[in-house]
């Protein structure tokens, strides 16, 4: 079953000729993997540059809904709420404060796993100031952690034998120190 999502789309009924703007601000709609349909504004969508190239560069009409088969309808809320914050404060003066406030919220409650599936979306969509913002949020949530849970994180098989793990970590002592032990 679909659901529509609409990012700050309700317009509201104005009179004068702001209402005519208003009126006719272009609507893009995509469809992720799981059915999930968003209707985005043209502002927001064309953050998204895998988007603005599906409509733009290849002349698609707007009302082709576009698949996003590699993108999940949770994955696809948080790309929106990121574009629709980005799009309101890059106009701002002040506007970095604020964004640094929102990143900390921002993947405050997802996981390890939560903001590498993001990221990947964040890549595959091709929203670049998304990707480097996620980028940074993973490294700072594996800096210090043991390298087995680093291995399992990204699905690294260990080709060491134990005495090879040994002896890497006999020539590099300090990678191995003050690791923290809280694993996930």
């Amino acid at each position: 079953m679909s659901t529509s999502t609409d990012n700050n789309a309700s317009i509201t009924q104005e009179s004068g000729p702001s209402a005519a703007v208003q009126d006719i601000q272009k609507k893009i709609v995509v469809r992720t993997a799981d059915g999930e349909v968003f209707n985005l504004k043209e502002e927001v969508a064309m953050e998204i540059d895998i988007i603005k190239t599906f409509f733009q560069e290849d002349s698609i009409s707007y009302e082709t809904v576009m698949p996003l088969p590699n993108v999940e309808g949770w994955e696809m809320v948080k790309v929106i709420e990121y574009c629709t914050k980005h799009v309101e404060l890059k106009h701002k003066v002040d506007g970095y404060k604020e964004l640094k406030a929102f990143q900390a919220l921002f993947v405050q409650n997802l996981s390890t796993k939560s903001l590498l599936a993001l990221t990947n979306t964040a890549n595959y969509l091709e929203v670049r100031y998304l990707l480097d913002f996620l980028c940074q949020a993973v490294s700072e949530q594996i800096k210090n952690k043991d390298v087995d849970y680093v291995r399992e994180l990204f699905g690294v098989e260990n080709d060491f034998n134990d005495e090879e793990y040994e002896q890497v970590k006999a020539e590099a002592p300090w990678a191995h120190e003050n690791l923290n032990n809280d694993l996930h």
